[in-house]
């Protein structure tokens, strides 16, 4: 179904912008993406709601709307500079891992892209899940989005305290302790959570503390590494 928009005051643009806001994402459980690629993995997906673009796009299901509206409204909803022309607003989905035996946990990491980057680093080295610690940012945030490249729309996102999931798992904590061993010395596990922490602070002693391995990266020159880097040279050294 086509209709077209052309006051920037039209409640529906209104509705869409405001979901730029993480308190709005939360009470209307709805969150925006952006792009012909990530709109076809969100079909596949299921959760598009609605979808505003400058042209009519074709093989789109009749029962979800195409909202055909001009570039500086679509500009208003956007959050790219350059916006390819397609803003989708999805429902908030929570899709179930079929299985728990690689499993990326993040304990407080909260630069959304950052996250998104970990997500879509998780998806393509076919990891189980990505499970978020209370502190993380908003995996419905644009930006953690945006870095996904849509990967958030195929692989589970879940939510909560490290216990309630890895028990029977070894629990691999990345941090710059003295009793870390190199990731090089670190046998995969048949059922594992790989864990890595918060940009500034690491991971949390609790989390620690639930530690069956302790690892490091080995470099020189520098003392630590961006997180999503990080964990993305750790989970392909896991896999």
């Amino acid at each position: 179904m086509i209709k077209y928009i052309e006051s920037k005051d039209n409640n529906k643009i209104k509705h869409a912008s405001s979901l730029k806001e993480s308190k709005y994402r939360k009470e209307y459980k709805e969150f925006l993406s952006e792009g012909k690629k990530t709109l076809e993995m969100a079909l596949k997906a299921g959760c598009v709601k609605e979808i505003f673009t400058t042209k009519p796009l074709e093989n789109i299901p009749g029962d979800i709307v195409q909202y055909v509206i001009k570039e500086d409204l679509l500009k208003k909803i956007s959050s790219t500079v350059n916006p390819e022309g397609i803003v989708v607003v999805n429902n908030v989905f929570l899709r179930k891992a079929k299985k728990l035996d690689k499993v990326v946990y993040l304990d407080q990491v909260n630069d959304p892209g950052n996250l998104g980057t970990i997500i879509r680093t998780a998806l393509a080295f076919d990891y189980d899940a990505v499970i978020l610690s209370n502190g993380c940012c908003d995996p419905y945030n644009e930006k953690v989005v945006a870095a996904s490249k849509g990967a958030i729309f195929t692989l589970p996102i879940m939510f909560g305290n490290i216990d309630k999931y890895s028990e029977g798992k070894t629990v691999i904590v990345s941090a710059l302790a003295d009793n870390a061993v190199d990731i090089n010395d670190v046998k995969k596990p048949k059922s594992f959570f790989l864990v890595v922490g918060n940009e500034a602070n690491g991971v949390s002693q609790e989390v620690l503390d639930r530690a069956d391995i302790i690892t490091k990266i080995d470099i020189k020159n520098i003392d630590s590494l961006n997180v999503a880097i990080a964990a993305g040279i750790l989970m392909d050294h896991l896999r």
